[in-house]
């Protein structure tokens, strides 16, 4: 599937534990293409975060490949996956990894000042999506003053400010109640109807992950497609 937006072909991940070698992922295909939105679903300790950091570069594999549109990125530098993190992925976490010290705002408009952005203009956009999230209201807050369900809505807010292709979505409803699990999740599909980015989600919610277009299961480290 050469027109994939991100993939990974026989990607490999294992651990030195004391003298023995614990594999986590074994010789994994995979393939997102622009737009799409897939669930990965699997047991805890079946390597569904570690798939995660390996798409989005944040961890080396022990082997195989990686390849965003047609540019192999498996040897690239740390510094090259920051950039490249940085203009094209957005990160969504089961806890929101806001900075604390900081108002809504600013947690949104950090990854365009990072960018290179001014500080006017990168509000100014933040404050657009905080507003599109349903947060107008709570722009000045600081992450304590914020419910769980709404540090998630600035969480992703802040994934989508540098306009990525795919966003990456670690257990994003894993803290939150059914009620406030499932608006997040309709967040998710709305935006990638409005916007056509492409998500990975690593969920153990079976049926929020139905709703999503493909379901992948990662069982003793080998991903297999769900058969319907």
């Amino acid at each position: 599937m050469t027109d994939a937006l991100l993939r990974c072909k026989e990607l490999s991940k294992s651990y030195q534990d004391g003298g023995d070698q614990v594999t986590v992922l074994k010789d994994i295909d995979f393939a997102l293409q622009a737009g799409e939105m897939v669930a990965v679903v699997g047991a805890s300790g079946s390597g569904k975060s570690t798939l995660l950091h390996l798409l989005g570069g944040l961890d080396k594999a022990s082997s195989g490949q990686l390849f965003y549109k047609d540019q192999e990125m498996t040897h690239w530098k740390a510094d090259k996956l920051a950039q490249w993190r940085n203009q094209n992925l957005g990160f969504v976490y089961q806890f929101h990894h806001l900075l604390p010290e900081f108002s809504a705002l600013e947690n949104v408009a950090m990854p365009q000042m990072i960018a290179g952005k001014s500080p006017v203009e990168a509000k100014k956009h933040a404050k657009q999506l905080l507003v599109r999230v349903g947060l107008e209201h709570r722009l000045s807050h600081r992450p304590a003053q914020l419910s769980g369900g709404e540090r998630q809505r600035v969480a992703i807010a802040r994934a989508f400010v540098n306009k990525p292709q795919v966003v990456l979505a670690d257990e994003p409803t894993g803290n939150l109640d059914g009620e406030a699990a499932e608006s997040i999740y309709q967040l998710m599909l709305e935006l990638n109807q409005e916007m056509d980015t492409a998500f990975i989600v690593v969920t153990h919610d079976l049926q929020l992950a139905e709703q999503l277009q493909r379901v992948e299961v990662l069982k003793n480290g080998i991903l297999h497609k769900e058969q319907g």
